[in-house]
């Protein structure tokens, strides 16, 4: 896949876990959570000329350099360590109770948002 494959299956898993949301499809709505995060850190590795990050240690170490890129350290990385990886140990163990399961479905969103927009922030600076 190169960059632009990897930025639209990001926004596809993000389509889908609306959907599966929507339809009280939790634990398969945190894994659409999980493909979009990885997705969009694959498409980040890629465009900076990396490999595709073979495990969450690698994953970690892309979005820790988008950090410290754009100065905003510990926001992204924190995101991925308690609400990504959190989403995807749910879709097999059924861990985060219906009470808090917004709570990391939204910090899931926010964090490849987030990635997604300063990754579309970077591409428009180069371009100018």
């Amino acid at each position: 896949m190169n960059y632009s494959q990897h930025i639209a299956a990001a926004e596809t898993f993000l389509q889908a876990e609306e959907l599966l949301s929507a339809a009280a499809m939790d634990m398969a709505a945190a894994e659409m959570l999980w493909g979009a995060a990885v997705q969009v850190i694959d498409a980040v590795s890629h465009r900076a000329g990396g490999r595709h990050p073979a495990n969450n240690r690698a994953r970690l170490q892309v979005v820790g350099q988008v950090e410290s890129m754009h100065r905003i350290a510990g926001e992204l990385s924190d995101g991925f360590k308690t609400r990504i990886s959190v989403l995807h140990n749910h879709f097999y163990t059924g861990q985060i109770g219906l009470r808090d399961l917004p709570v990391y479905l939204n910090g899931g969103r926010e964090f490849v948002n987030r990635m997604l927009d300063l990754t579309d922030r970077e591409i428009r600076n180069e371009r100018e």
